[in-house]
């Protein structure tokens, strides 16, 4: 969100000191978008550093002398459809703070198109359906997620308490961010926690509060969300952990049918039961996903995850037999 923010901010300071050259001084931009003029300041050095020549003027403000500006887009059909498409989806993930700038957005790319290809869009779009993530209300706040946005684009530090469900505590840890990414329907952000010394994965609706730092932090050049999350069934990560799981005949066609893991083997038995074979790191998320198919799967290995869902299996069966 704060990047957005950053990135519109910056795009729309250049276009007034473009269009409107000697009239925009630091005050008048910072009461224009309503932040201080040591940001106003940093998004003119931004541009300089893209080599938008920006000098100022004294008291009249702000001129363009380069002739640096984004020219118009020339999309085609296909590549506007996947922007709007690919627009409408992350809109689905967001809170409401973020409905407006989205739809703005979404509304640069098609009015800039031919009025044939723009009619013609508008129709396939009415067609797609990005359904709701079902955010939580509690990640539709966006400050948490901006101060992130800024302490990764900066590179400083933050302190955080946070709500840990595993241990039921309150922990504080110094942070050095690495990513934020949205799975299952919440935020989370990866980092490493000077508390831990280790990477770890946070829950951002968990986040009590948060401060920023002036202690700077690298990231290291080998570190990529996709590498860290690799064996990861969602968000949680453990040791590695062998998992065989059979399905019965039945419902295999609907285990056959979708990339559940990168590492998956699949195996069809005489019997038509279906063998799911993967490497996780830890087998706690995989565990209510065997759950979710009900008595249609049954664990092979490891032994703790079987006896895991047998002991879960058990309590239900208890809690729906007590009258």
């Amino acid at each position: 969100m704060y990047r957005k923010k950053q990135m519109a901010r910056i795009i729309e300071v250049a276009r007034l000191i473009h269009s409107q050259p000697c009239k925009w001084t630091r005050p008048r931009l910072a009461e224009r978008f309503e932040v201080n003029k040591t940001t106003i300041q940093r998004d003119i050095d931004l541009l300089r550093d893209m080599e938008i020549m920006i000098v100022p003027r004294g008291k009249q403000g702000y001129e363009m002398i380069s002739e640096f500006f984004l020219p118009p887009l020339n999309l085609d059909l296909k590549e506007a459809l996947a922007l709007v498409t690919a627009a409408s989806f992350y809109r689905a993930t967001e809170g409401k703070q973020s409905i407006e700038m989205l739809n703005s957005a979404i509304h640069k790319i098609t009015s800039g198109l031919p009025k044939q290809t723009n009619d013609t869009l508008n129709q396939i779009v009415s067609q797609i359906e990005v359904p709701p993530q079902q955010v939580s209300p509690t990640d539709e706040d966006d400050q948490c997620k901006e101060m992130l946005y800024q302490a990764i684009r900066e590179k400083t530090r933050v302190t955080i308490e946070y709500n840990s469900f595993s241990s039921g505590t309150k922990v504080r840890h110094r942070l050095a961010p690495y990513a934020v990414l949205f799975r299952k329907r919440a935020w989370y952000v990866i980092g490493r926690s000077e508390t831990f010394e280790q990477i770890l994965t946070f829950r951002i609706n968990r986040i009590d509060s948060l401060n920023m730092t002036h202690a700077g932090y690298t990231i290291p050049e080998d570190f990529s969300v996709q590498k860290y999350l690799d064996k990861s069934w969602d968000v949680m990560l453990g040791p590695d952990t062998h998992v065989v799981i059979l399905f019965a005949p039945r419902i295999a066609p609907l285990i056959r049918e979708v990339n559940w893991h990168p590492t998956q083997q699949l195996q069809e038995l005489d019997n038509g039961t279906l063998r799911f074979e993967a490497t996780v790191a830890g087998w706690h998320e995989i565990g209510w996903w065997v759950l979710r198919w009900g008595h249609e799967a049954e664990v092979v290995k490891p032994k703790a995850l079987r006896e895991w869902v047998a002991r879960t299996a058990r309590e239900m069966v208890a809690l729906y037999t007590e009258d």
